[in-house]
């Protein structure tokens, strides 16, 4: 966590997403209480063009880094929970281990 781009992660309620991990990559989330990874896959699509999660964007310049979004269908899903109101499957969660400055993300 001390290279630049996991410096979202020094902080509680942030998150990043890591490219070429998982299915369509991963995000690593600070909970406050500990570090928490899902799949960027939207659980309820099937995989195709639309189906790699991002976060949710609060307008132009700003990012809210505590919700991803599936373009597929627009459901907003909570990276406390990996959780989405009125949908059948969650994000596909990973183990955390912390180790020192490393996090290990694994299943």
């Amino acid at each position: 966590m001390s290279l630049p781009q996991y410096s979202h992660l020094k902080f509680v309620s942030n998150g990043i997403y890591v490219a070429g991990q998982g299915v369509r990559g991963v995000f690593v989330f600070n909970t406050g209480s500990g570090y928490v990874a899902f799949d960027a896959a939207c659980p309820n699509q099937a995989l195709s063009s639309c189906s790699t999660m991002t976060f949710k964007k609060i307008d132009d310049q700003r990012i809210d880094r505590t919700n991803v979004v599936c373009a597929c269908d627009n459901a907003q899903y909570s990276l406390f929970s990996g959780q989405s109101a009125g949908k059948s499957y969650p994000l596909k969660q990973y183990r955390v281990e912390v180790n020192g400055n490393l996090l290990r993300v694994y299943n």
